[in-house]
């Protein structure tokens, strides 16, 4: 029925969007805990008195940008670190031996997750941008939502175009010996 990418990106989206609904939550209570406005949850959602909203909302809406700019970080170091095409032969045998290996990803993996993690944050830029247009948040949140997207997105190509350099390359490794440690005992 569908195809095996679509499947897996649907999967891999599941992940931030209940990352993020959590940060929105737990950020909206804080905050009005923070600036003591009495906020009311009811099955339509929060109630909070109207002249406090543009007290409350900005700051879940920068969290929630934060957050995503940290799972986009931690993607980014796998794929500039662990990328299995660019990855030495001696830090895949350590990343081996401290039984780490998840963290060695290929291309598929890491650029669908890049790509999803980055569209949520190109999202969250063009909201805050509406939000702004309506008064409804500080134009400072907005600017820092574009410019970390923008960031994020020049090192994603970065590391895109590296990958592309690599394989027109063809790289091959030097012919030194590596040891995996899994921890056990030599007799």
């Amino acid at each position: 029925m569908f195809s095996k990418i679509l499947v897996k990106l649907i999967d891999q989206a599941i992940v931030p969007a209940i990352l993020l609904l959590a940060v929105r939550f737990v950020s909206v209570i804080l905050i009005s805990r923070q600036f003591q406005i009495n906020i009311d949850m009811t099955a339509a959602g929060f109630n909070l008195p109207a002249e406090s909203y543009l007290l409350v909302n900005p700051y879940p809406l920068l969290f929630m940008v934060c957050t995503l700019t940290v799972g986009l970080l931690y993607i980014l170091l796998k794929s500039f670190i662990f990328h299995e095409s660019h990855i030495t032969p001696a830090l895949t045998a350590r990343v081996f031996s401290l039984r780490l290996s998840t963290f060695i990803q290929d291309s598929f993996d890491l650029y669908s997750q890049g790509t999803i993690w980055l569209s949520y944050l190109y999202l969250l830029a063009l909201v805050s941008g509406t939000m702004v247009v309506f008064n409804l948040v500080y134009l400072w949140v907005f600017i820092v939502a574009v410019v970390l997207s923008v960031i994020a997105t020049v090192f994603f190509v970065l590391d895109i175009e590296n990958e592309l350099d690599l394989r027109q390359s063809d790289t091959t490794y030097s012919q030194e010996e590596v040891v995996l440690d899994f921890g056990g005992r030599n007799e």
